[in-house]
C-alpha cells in the first residue's frame, strides 16, 4: 500500500514537471511570436520611414532641379535681355552715327562747292548754308559770270554733280543769287517802298502795324523794319490772304535778320510756295554791287542770307 502511494506521488510529480515544461514552452513560443510581431511592426515602420525619406528626397531633388532650371532660365533671360539691350544701344548709336555722318557729308558738300565758287567768283558774297530741310546730299550748283554780273543757281537733283556740270541746267533751282556789279543807281533795282499813309491799318504783331491796299485783283500788305520794306502780295482770285505770310516774314526777320546794308532795301513775297516758283525776292546793296536772292520759300532765303559772307 505504501508502495502504491509512493508510485502515485512520483506520477504526480512527473505530471507536474511536464506541465511546467509545457507552460514554459508555451511562454517562450508566445514571447517568440510577440518578438516576431514587434520585428514585423518595426520592419513596416522602417519601410514607411524609408519610403517617406525617399519621397522627401525625391521632392527635395525635384525642387532643387526646378530651382536650378528656374535659375538657368532666369540667367538665360537676363543674358538675352542684356544682349538685346546691347544690340538696341548699338543700333541707336549706329543710327546716330549714321545721321551725324550724313549731316557732316551734307555740310561738307555745300562747303566744298562754295569753296570752289569762291575761286571762280572772287569777291562775291556767298552763303555757307544751303537753307534746305532735306536733299542736301544731292545739292548741285551752277553759275554764270560776266563783267556786269554773277549768277549762282542752287538746285537739288537725282544725284550729286560736279560744279557747273551741264546736266544741272535741266534742274529747277530752288534759289538764285545774283550780283550786279558797279551799279550807279541802286535804288532803281532795289524797289524799296516808303511807309504808306491814308490806307487801312493791319496789325501784324503787338508792336508792328502795316497797311493794306488792293489793286489789279491782288491785295498788298506792307510793313517796314529799319532799312527794309516788306511787301506781301496775295491773289484775290485764288482767295489768298496776305496777313499770315506777313506775320511769318516778321518772325523770320526777328529770328535770322537780314544782310547789313546802308541803303534802303526790300523784301517782296507772293503768297504760295512751290519748287521753282522763286516767290520770295530779297534785294539789297553792298558797296557798288546790288545783290538779289530769289528763293522758293522765305525760310530758305533767310537761312541762306544768315550765313552770307
Amino acid at each position: 500500500m505504501k508502495k502504491n502511494r509512493k508510485n502515485l506521488a512520483l506520477l504526480l510529480l512527473a505530471a507536474s514537471l511536464l506541465a511546467g515544461c509545457a507552460g514554459q514552452s508555451n511562454s517562450q513560443s508566445s514571447q517568440s511570436s510577440q518578438a516576431k510581431s514587434e520585428k514585423k511592426a518595426e520592419s513596416k515602420a522602417s519601410s514607411k520611414s524609408a519610403a517617406k525619406s525617399a519621397a522627401s528626397s525625391a521632392v527635395s531633388s525635384t525642387k532643387s532641379s526646378s530651382s536650378q532650371a528656374s535659375s538657368k532660365s532666369a540667367a538665360k533671360s537676363a543674358a538675352s535681355s542684356a544682349v538685346s539691350s546691347t544690340k538696341s544701344s548699338s543700333s541707336q548709336a549706329s543710327s546716330k552715327s549714321a545721321a551725324s555722318s550724313s549731316q557732316r557729308a551734307d555740310a561738307n558738300r555745300m562747303g566744298t562747292l562754295t569753296s570752289q565758287l569762291r575761286v571762280k567768283l572772287p569777291g562775291m558774297l556767298l552763303p555757307a548754308a544751303d537753307g534746305l530741310g532735306q536733299g542736301s546730299s544731292n545739292l548741285n550748283i551752277r553759275y554764270t559770270s560776266s563783267s556786269s554780273q554773277n549768277v549762282v543757281y542752287y538746285s537739288v537733283g537725282n544725284s550729286p554733280l560736279a560744279l557747273n556740270d551741264s546736266r544741272i541746267a535741266s534742274e529747277k533751282p530752288y534759289a538764285v543769287l545774283t550780283e550786279k556789279k558797279n551799279v550807279a543807281d541802286a535804288s532803281s533795282l532795289i524797289n524799296y517802298q516808303e511807309p504808306k499813309t491814308g490806307l487801312p491799318a493791319v496789325k501784324i504783331a503787338s508792336n508792328v502795324t502795316g497797311t493794306e491796299e488792293g489793286a489789279a485783283g491782288s491785295t498788298y500788305l506792307q510793313f517796314n523794319q529799319g532799312q527794309w520794306s516788306f511787301v506781301v502780295r496775295a491773289s484775290n482770285v485764288q482767295g489768298q490772304k496776305p496777313l499770315p505770310t506777313a506775320q511769318k516774314l516778321l518772325a523770320l526777320y526777328q529770328q535770322y535778320g537780314l544782310p547789313d546794308t546802308a541803303a534802303k532795301s526790300s523784301v517782296q513775297v507772293d503768297v504760295g510756295e512751290s519748287l521753282g516758283s522763286l516767290n520770295t525776292v530779297i534785294t539789297w546793296a553792298k558797296g557798288s554791287s546790288v545783290y538779289q536772292l530769289k528763293a522758293h520759300s522765305a525760310e530758305t532765303a533767310f537761312k541762306m542770307l544768315k550765313s552770307l559772307n
